[in-house]
């Protein structure tokens, strides 16, 4: 019973009622009575000794608290005295710093004093150099000493443009050098143009530089132009027809010079049209001023007719720049009426398609016709189209929001219309440009692939030749490189962006591999195809013990895996799939063919 009783205590669920009712079932109170005193002695046992084990903790715990608080307040100390004494270090540190900041910025200030100072001894030792150059002037100029003397002439000037204080001695001889300087160009410039024109390029690079060129200009029309074309006649009509076509010969005779000394037109057309066409309108302005009031009008209709002619068959490759300067300049605030507004729009947009056309002429004349010079090169001309294209695009675009938006919101219309027009516009180049971009690609990778010719010819470089093993790439492959940076820093300098740039040449290099691949696929088949009789032949004529290794196949093998290797490299720095190259590379250095060579030696011619 007692076991019993205990149990229904200790139960979660006791009730007192249901506890007396189930006891008296089983036992009178009297029992009932007793075995609840006993229990009561049981829990008062229990709690006293929970009493005593909770007091012992506490007292501990006290103990503990005390020595923690004493803990506490020395760590409280420690960490005062850590701190002042930190303060104390930190402020010799700041001393220093500042100390060391004072140093540092009195040698910063002795640095630039010294960079002065050398700047002031550069520049003087670059006039001293110059000087010398200018006193040891020879009658006829070479190629070297020019460019000796057109270094020493940036120098001068960089170094002068460096130097923040320069003494009057110092700026006096400077001032003096250059207009030596500028009095030497102008009479080499005028004699390289009665001459052959071998240096106008670097003699137009120091007048640049000298900013100097007006004064070439009026050199060039006072001591040539002038002497060609002579004293008025008295027939204006027939003496303007003479000037217009000596104007034109002097120009074609320029530029032929020019071409055939190796140099590019580009660089110096600019300055000669400048001299020519500069030369026309102070010519004109001194004899023909008279025929403007007309008092004959024949002859002022022909001059007019002549100078029209002359004017529309002038050679200028900046259609571009004409077409973007002409609409510019109807919708500035000089030119633009409120009401020509729609005719002004219809003439943009004629102005715009003729653009258009004019691409679609270029690529129709050099690419579907193949109407272009011989051993012209198709690329460098689409890729300076290119970048023309996206100028008009971007800067067509410009104008319209700074000029052609305000104009019309002027008169509460809404743009939207006309944005769609420039749109169309703008997707028209995008289509134009991509199709240049095309034909930049085809026309790239077909002269590449001449260069790559050079694989079938590895074989003839190592069959019955006896040359040694090769260590490195083959020459074709160093020049398919340094075309395809041609490629590149051609487009560079068309200023193309770096993402069309990588695009293109991406695609160049991608169709180039796939040509290369073919192209080893033949010599490998070539190689797999005559190994086995090749190698009879020499077997006869060699000692048994010669080394497998040096045979001819195996060199043209290994000269194929240096080159795959090197295009493998090239192609995983642009991202290129390599799968091909990979394959090739396995099947070129396959063991199965190594090990089936020595096994010919059984075998009967």
């Amino acid at each position: 019973m007692k076991l019993r009783t205990i149990d229904q205590f200790s139960r979660t669920d006791f009730n007192v009622e249901r506890f007396l009712n189930l006891a008296r079932r089983r036992a009178s109170l009297q029992q009932i009575h007793n075995d609840l005193r006993v229990y009561l002695k049981i829990v008062q046992n229990s709690m006293i000794e929970l009493i005593n084990d909770d007091y012992a903790d506490f007292v501990n715990l006290s103990s503990n608290l005390v020595g923690l608080r004493e803990t506490v307040d020395k760590l409280t100390k420690d960490i005062e005295i850590i701190w002042h004494d930190f303060c104390s270090s930190t402020q010799s540190v700041k001393h220093s710093a500042e100390f060391v900041e004072q140093k540092t910025t009195e040698l910063i200030a002795c640095r630039k004093a010294q960079c002065e100072i050398r700047g002031q001894i550069y520049l003087i030792k670059s006039i001293e150099r110059l000087a010398d150059k200018i006193a040891s002037c020879p009658k006829e100029i070479e190629q070297f000493w020019l460019q000796s003397f057109a270094d020493a002439v940036v120098d001068v000037v960089l170094w002068f443009g460096k130097v923040n204080v320069i003494d009057n001695r110092v700026a006096t001889a400077y001032a003096v050098c250059l207009t030596h300087v500028r009095k030497l160009t102008e009479y080499w410039l005028v004699q390289d143009l009665k001459g052959d024109c071998r240096f106008i390029e670097q003699v137009l690079g120091i007048i640049t530089l000298n900013k100097s060129t007006d004064s070439a200009v009026s050199c060039v029309m006072t001591e040539i132009i002038a002497q060609c074309i002579g004293e008025p006649r008295s027939n204006l009509g027939d003496f303007l027809d003479e000037i217009y076509a000596t104007i034109r010969k002097l120009r074609e005779d320029w530029l032929q010079k020019v071409e055939n000394g190796g140099m590019s037109s580009a660089n110096t057309s600019p300055f000669l049209d400048k001299c020519l066409l500069t030369f026309i309108v102070s010519f004109l302005d001194q004899y023909f001023g008279s025929i403007v009031v007309p008092s004959d009008n024949r002859l002022f209709h022909r001059c007019y007719k002549t100078t029209c002619d002359f004017i529309g068959n002038w050679p200028d490759a900046a259609k571009s720049h004409t077409i973007l300067r002409m609409i510019q300049r109807i919708w500035s605030d000089e030119v633009y009426l409120p009401t020509l507004i729609d005719k002004f729009w219809d003439f943009t947009l004629k102005v715009l398609i003729k653009y258009l056309e004019w691409i679609e002429g270029i690529k129709s004349h050099y690419w579907t016709n193949k109407k272009g010079p011989k051993d012209f090169e198709i690329w460098r001309a689409f890729c300076a189209l290119c970048a023309d294209c996206v100028t008009v695009d971007s800067r067509t675009f410009g104008i319209a929001l700074s000029s052609i938006w305000p104009k019309i919101r002027e008169h509460e219309l809404d743009v939207t219309m006309f944005g769609q027009c420039l749109s169309i516009f703008s997707t028209e180049i995008g289509e134009k440009t991509q199709e240049l971009k095309k034909f930049i690609v085809e026309d790239a990778v077909t002269s590449l692939t001449k260069i790559l010719d050079g694989v079938c010819g590895i074989p003839r470089q190592y069959r019955w030749t006896k040359k040694p093993p090769p260590t490195e790439i083959s020459p074709y492959v160093s020049e398919t490189t340094t075309a395809l940076k041609l490629f590149k820093d051609e487009m560079n300098r068309c200023c193309w962006n770096e993402e069309n740039i990588t695009s293109v040449y991406k695609q160049i290099f991608a169709e180039l591999l796939e040509i290369f691949c073919a192209k080893v696929k033949e010599v490998l088949k070539s190689v797999e195809q005559t190994e086995t009789s090749l190698q009879r032949f020499k077997r006869k004529s060699l000692a048994i013990n010669e080394n497998n290794a040096d045979s001819d196949e195996n060199k043209i093998r290994r000269q194929l895996l240096l080159d795959l290797d090197y295009f493998k490299t090239l192609a995983s720095s642009y991202h290129i799939e390599i799968s091909d190259i990979e394959a090739l590379m396995l099947r070129t250095n396959s063991p199965a063919e190594i090990i089936q060579i020595p096994q010919l030696d059984s075998v009967t011619p």
